[in-house]
């Protein structure tokens, strides 16, 4: 891994929200629940506040940053999209085509809807490709060899003998899959992989250094990368599983592997929404529901009391996410903590989420 620079760090002055203080005890009281760190951003038109709390390393009582590197997950599928629809802009894709068009034979035919499925109903979830979790094999080689090496290839053989879901176009099932396959028509397409696009096309323009794509064996490479928590044992008790959050995204092409700062997260999902990544036409594709109406092309359109987020959550071992913007109300809300998708600190972070909206947003009239 090359050298990266630290994050630049968060400068305090900056949080003007009238209603920090109600921000920071509510993260402190979700760390003395369980949470192991917790960072939250929040700009809205009365200010905007990005804060901590609990620790980015537990061995070490090292304290959580506003300005810490953070695992997004599946949040990665909004770069992988916007990415998507720009090589569609630059005619290197055709939405409609067949993957067929993009992917060798053997992939296209072993593939569960192969042959019929299109890009753009792997955008939007509804091509009716399985999941690499619906596969016996994939459960036991992953939970017998968790740092073992998954290329693309062999991901998508644990796919060979699944049914499809549903006819391509007739439903809609979420599948990482899907953004594997388009993480592969990217390479093919560009001669570069799709991180290497993502950074040429959207984080070098858009000024977001502090995004990184992948993992690393080595901590101490990426500056500002927290230690990952989970409950593994399901006993209540977090144990450091940062090896097995790094291989993951590090082994993830397209559907997740994303690494950045509350900031970066949130300069990214405003500029995306801003029309500062894709044309306008796109964005409204990006953001017209699909076979459900509470998904895009790449986005969520989580229905709330405030209105429609728009944006991605993820969750992995040792890693939550949500990177939401509220257009009816002009802002923006980010909430990441290094723990895992199960168990209590899973149950903490969708409570946190749910009480962060309320103080943040309860109050605010919408945008004109």
């Amino acid at each position: 891994m090359p050298a990266v620079p630290p994050p630049e760090r968060w400068d305090p002055s900056l949080n003007t929200h009238p209603d920090s203080a109600v921000f920071r005890a509510l993260l402190d009281r979700y760390v003395r629940e369980g949470l192991p760190g917790v960072v939250l951003l929040v700009r809205t038109p009365q200010g905007q506040w990005n804060g901590a709390a609990g620790f980015t390393k537990i061995e070490t009582a090292q304290p959580m940053s506003p300005d810490a590197r953070f695992y997004g997950a599946s949040v990665t599928k909004m770069y992988a999209a916007a990415t998507v629809m720009l090589l569609a802009e630059d005619g290197l894709v055709d939405l409609d085509a067949g993957i067929g068009e993009y992917l060798p034979d053997e992939v296209s035919r072993e593939v569960p809807n192969g042959t019929g499925a299109t890009v753009r109903e792997l955008l939007g979830h509804t091509s009716g490709i399985p999941d690499f979790s619906g596969a016996l094999t994939y459960e036991l080689e992953t939970l017998n060899d968790p740092l073992g090496s998954y290329p693309p290839d062999r991901m998508l053989g644990y796919l060979r003998g699944q049914s499809p879901i549903f006819p391509p176009g007739t439903g809609y099932f979420y599948s990482n899959a899907n953004y594997l396959l388009l993480g592969m028509i990217a390479q093919r397409v560009t001669g570069s992989s799709l991180p290497e696009v993502i950074d040429g096309r959207i984080l070098r323009p858009l000024g977001l250094r502090a995004t990184y794509f992948g993992g690393g064996s080595s901590e101490a490479a990426l500056p500002g990368l927290v230690n990952t928590y989970d409950d593994l044992a399901g006993d209540g008790r977090l144990m450091n599983v940062s090896d097995l959050t790094a291989h993951s995204a590090a082994e993830s092409t397209g559907y997740s592997g994303v690494i950045a700062t509350s900031a970066d997260y949130a300069g990214f999902i405003e500029a995306l929404l801003r029309g500062r990544v894709v044309p306008r036409a796109s964005l409204a594709q990006m953001e017209a529901p699909t076979q459900s109406p509470t998904h895009g092309l790449g986005l969520d359109l989580m229905q709330t009391p405030y209105g429609t987020a728009v944006g991605h959550s993820g969750g992995d071992v040792g890693a939550l996410s949500q990177v939401r913007r509220f257009p009816d109300l002009g802002a923006t809300l980010v909430l990441l903590v290094n723990g895992g998708d199960g168990g209590v600190v899973a149950r903490l972070f969708k409570s946190l989420w749910n009480d962060a909206m309320k103080a943040a947003l309860g109050d605010l009239p919408k945008a004109p």
